[in-house]
């Protein structure tokens, strides 16, 4: 009857594949005891759309077997351990559960923060679809080298101390990227692997927003060490934050903390403070969510012409608020970092 069983798993196909559940490798032991089947899956499978679907194919194809009754699924989920990008120490991925909230804005200026503070630093553009890294750092337009030097990998432009790659200075500036989940792997798994980016502390990589291919492309491909999650001040944002932190647990990804940004707006005339979008949002988020808070970023004017000239606030004004926020930041994630390491 054993027999008979493995015949009909060759039958099975593994959902999104051309092959079955027995190429695929997850049949772990089957054992058959009178009407009743026991099959053991061993998977590193994070889906659970696909585990879903094994549950209900298997079954089905066993139980046309004559004399198969019963059929239990024991389904033990195998945690890959990921292996760290070669020189980097820190993998820091950046993201938000929705657009709009400033996040690359964040990134920039944390990366070039934590270069500012003396440690070497990279700042990886995952944002496939909407690449604004180049624009923010005063990059557009030039291309990326190759590095002759070490078997054609590509060679990181480096500004205000950071080493930078972007899909933005591959493609025309105006180009639609109209790629799928496997190039969007792909890509992020070349960005990582393929690129000379000798000796860093952090590499700070802007992710996109939401919870979809590049953030599973990362974790896929090197050890994350840990995410930051931006947020704005006001209520409905917190839905959209949640997600983000959910997708850091489901992974085993640390969250360093959360960044409340457009925090606040302080009038450069009479020094009024205005809260814009309401204020304590993401405060009260991590503290409901047991996350570290690391600091509040007002709104300037600054910020946002910086962000369009490629001249980013804590290099044109570094001794402004909000340029002290942003360092205040980055210090508190160099601390959060080196509480996980110790």
């Amino acid at each position: 009857m054993k027999e008979k069983v493995m015949e009909a798993l060759k039958q099975v196909f593994y959902p999104s594949k051309t092959h079955s559940v027995i190429k695929e490798g997850i049949i772990d032991d089957v054992e058959v005891k009178g009407s009743k089947v026991l099959v053991k899956i061993k998977t590193e499978e994070k889906n659970q759309g696909v585990i879903d679907m094994l549950k209900r194919s298997i079954p089905a194809a066993l139980k046309r077997i004559e004399g198969i009754e019963d059929v239990e699924l024991e389904i033990e989920k195998v945690v890959e351990e990921k292996e760290k990008v070669a020189n980097i120490r820190y993998v820091i991925a950046t993201t938000s559960g929705k657009g709009g909230v400033g996040k690359s804005t964040v990134s920039v200026n944390l990366a070039i923060s934590l270069a500012k503070l003396g440690f070497k630093t990279g700042l990886l553009d995952a944002d496939i679809y909407g690449p604004n890294i180049p624009t923010m750092m005063g990059i557009e337009g030039s291309p990326v080298q190759v590095d002759k030097e070490h078997k054609d990998k590509i060679l990181p432009m480096e500004k205000y101390g950071v080493k930078i790659l972007s899909i933005g200075n591959m493609v025309p500036k105006d180009a639609a990227i109209i790629w799928r989940g496997p190039l969007i792997h792909s890509a992020i798994k070349q960005f990582l692997e393929d690129v000379t980016w000798g000796d860093l502390d952090f590499l700070v990589v802007d992710l996109p927003p939401g919870t979809g291919d590049a953030q599973i492309s990362l974790t896929d491909a090197t050890k994350v060490s840990g995410g930051i999650i931006v947020i704005t001040p006001q209520h409905v944002a917190m839905s959209d934050a949640a997600k983000a932190n959910d997708f850091f647990k489901k992974l085993k990804i640390p969250v360093l903390g959360v960044v409340e940004n457009m925090s606040y707006f302080v009038c450069p005339n009479c020094g009024t403070k205005t809260e814009i979008f309401s204020h304590g949002g993401g405060k009260k988020f991590a503290a409901e969510n047991s996350l570290p808070f690391l600091g509040e970023i007002p709104i300037d004017l600054e910020v946002r012409e910086g962000g369009d000239k490629g001249t980013p606030v804590v290099v044109k004004n570094p001794d402004s608020p909000v340029s002290k926020a942003f360092e205040d930041a980055a210090r508190n994630i160099v601390e959060k970092i080196k509480v996980l390491n110790s």
